[in-house]
């Protein structure tokens, strides 16, 4: 296969959620081998990059993105077709696009646990092995049987001799060592099969492309492990915008820069070096947060009372300058003092009628003091996010890819520009500064990856049909080209599957839904076949499953001339 460093030309992608891609060796839910047939696919039609969210141990919960492990695969994904054990999907057609992840899972523990007793003494040397090369494992066995055990509360409601992550691994290895060695035993075999996964990609030229979540459950073996690594007493979030007026509050604790800089950032070069052992390249989640992030108050239930974590703040003498007293504006809930004598601004505090009720002259002092140190912060920001992407590379020889989405700051936007770093650019959302219109093919960013959708985003077709105006989008995607509008939903995915690997995108990464030409469901119900609805219980998304065992789609001649006629008349065919 080409060298790593040859993957920056034109190319084409999949995006896949891989529980959703059920195989016929499967058990009811996508695994480590429906990679095999979808890379036979992806090669035949002429993708040469295969994009999968993360496969973090998702514990009791079902978002990969709130993993109780940033090391650890989900024990899900494991194939037991590649185990030799013979366990398959009780029917071959497919009748509802809900997988039950909790219950497949604890099925599948239970075929392995009796596949692990009955090869007792050869497992648990495979195991011991893997744990002598793979440290972190020690930890997330010990934390995982625990958690298992503790299944309604957080590790830090759990007995006291828990709390001490050295004293707990000590006494599960030494009394409990059987049932520890099993979760090891586990996560050897996902490496193991997920690795060979990456030589057969290799072999047959396509790309893996993973994904490194920036954020890390609170409930999760590394923060009950490495503490210190992370603000405990705040949660991240995103401020109030135009989509949500309270802002967001995702729940898991703030990094603490300072201290991973201490240690060399070792959290961070270990969970890069073990995704190498599977990815070519990696998207890295919301790399805003590489240079601030949204912080707020663990306890708060909004993100009105939050701010821009690291942040100087406003000293208590720069108050007194003004003939001001912090904590006169402190009690009217306008300002915050984050550490001692230093204090933020809330978001919009300039709306509150308490800053409204001020005098004019008061105003005029204060008002100023929240832009003091606008400029010194967005340089120390712009500074520090650099060094971390600086030093994300040297640890690794994957590919970044910057998740760029959402409101971002001109100075961070010009930073990843600098480093020549690949973006994201969403067509529905990648418009015009100037006119607010959408752009034409030739004035994408060419050092990004264009898309049509995203797994937090409603499919294509929905978009389509449901939201924004749709004389527009005719006029831009059709008219403008001098194409005939389309009369069915297939030839309007056509149309828009020509124009987004049409654009100067370096890469274009499309999700495996929108790429269901002739699945009629996905064009009549496209709010059934989405992946996550953020903003809405847990419970309630990241369990789709396509209606197609993927031998049967990549059967299909029709949808793969199709869409091995666009790749090629844009000349993204590997």
């Amino acid at each position: 296969m080409e060298s790593i460093r040859n993957v920056n030309r034109r190319r084409a992608g999949v995006i896949v959620s891989l529980p959703s891609i059920v195989s016929e060796y499967s058990l009811e839910c996508g695994d480590i081998y429906s990679l095999y047939p979808l890379c036979d696919w992806a090669k035949d039609v002429g993708f040469s990059i295969i994009q999968l969210l993360p496969l973090n141990d998702t514990g009791f919960g079902y978002s990969p993105y709130s993993a109780i492990s940033a090391f650890a695969i989900d024990p899900i994904y494991i194939s037991l077709y590649k185990l030799n054990l013979n366990f398959k999907s009780r029917k071959r057609e497919i009748r509802s696009l809900e997988n039950h992840p909790i219950r497949i899972r604890n099925l599948k523990l239970d075929i392995i646990r009796k596949h692990y007793t009955e090869n007792q003494k050869e497992a648990v040397k495979e195991a011991t092995y893997f744990l002598e090369k793979h440290p972190w494992c020690y930890s997330y066995a010990a934390f995982r049987l625990l958690y298992e055990e503790f299944t309604d509360k957080g590790w830090w409601e759990w007995p006291k001799e828990y709390l001490d992550p050295n004293l707990a691994k000590e006494y599960i290895f030494s009394k409990r060592r059987e049932e520890a060695f099993f979760w090891v035993y586990l996560q050897k075999i996902a490496f193991d099969q997920l690795s060979a996964v990456k030589t057969h990609y290799e072999d047959a030229g396509v790309y893996l492309k993973g994904d490194m979540p920036i954020l890390t459950s609170r409930n999760s073996c590394d923060v009950w492990e490495h503490p210190e690594f992370f603000i405990m007493d705040l949660q991240a979030g995103a401020p109030p915008d135009d989509f949500s007026k309270t802002g967001q509050t995702w729940g898991f604790p703030v990094l603490n820069w300072e201290v991973l800089e201490k240690s060399n950032y070792s959290w961070w070069k270990d969970r890069l070096s073990y995704l190498e052992n599977f990815f070519h390249l990696y998207r890295i989640d919301h790399v805003i947060g590489m240079f601030r992030i949204w912080a707020i108050p663990r306890a708060d239930s909004t993100a009105l009372h939050g701010w821009f974590h690291p942040q100087f703040g406003i000293a208590k003498e720069e108050f007194i300058k003004e003939g001001l007293d912090p904590k006169q504006f402190e009690s009217l809930g306008l300002i915050h003092e984050f550490s001692p004598d230093h204090y933020i601004f809330y978001w919009d505090f300039w709306k509150e009628a308490t800053y409204q009720e001020l005098a004019e002259e008061t105003k005029a002092k204060l008002f100023p003091l929240s832009e003091l140190h606008i400029k010194e912060e967005e340089k120390h920001w712009k500074e520090s996010g650099e060094r971390i992407l600086e030093i994300f590379e040297s640890f690794s020889s994957m590919l970044p890819c910057a998740e760029d989405l959402g409101s971002v700051p001109k100075f961070i936007r010009e930073s990843l520009f600098e480093r020549q770093m690949i973006g994201i650019d969403v067509v529905r959302w990648t418009k015009s500064f100037t006119t607010g219109e959408f752009i034409p093919e030739e004035s994408y960013r060419e050092n990004a990856i264009s898309v049509l959708s995203t797994h937090d985003t409603s499919l294509v077709m929905e978009w389509w049909k449901k939201e924004g105006d749709l004389e527009s989008k005719f006029q831009f995607f059709f008219d403008r080209l001098g194409k005939p509008r389309p009369e069915s939903d297939d030839e309007v995915v056509l149309g828009l599957l020509e124009f987004v690997f049409q654009t100067q995108s370096i890469f274009s990464i499309q999700l495996f839904q929108d790429l269901a030409i002739g699945v009629s469901d996905l064009w009549e119900r496209p709010e059934k076949h989405r992946i996550n609805l953020p903003g809405t219980p847990d419970q309630a998304n990241w369990t789709y499953r396509f209606p197609i065992l993927i031998e049967d789609f990549a059967s299909d001649f029709k949808r793969n001339f199709t869409l091995r006629k666009l790749l090629l008349d844009s000349g993204r065919n590997s």
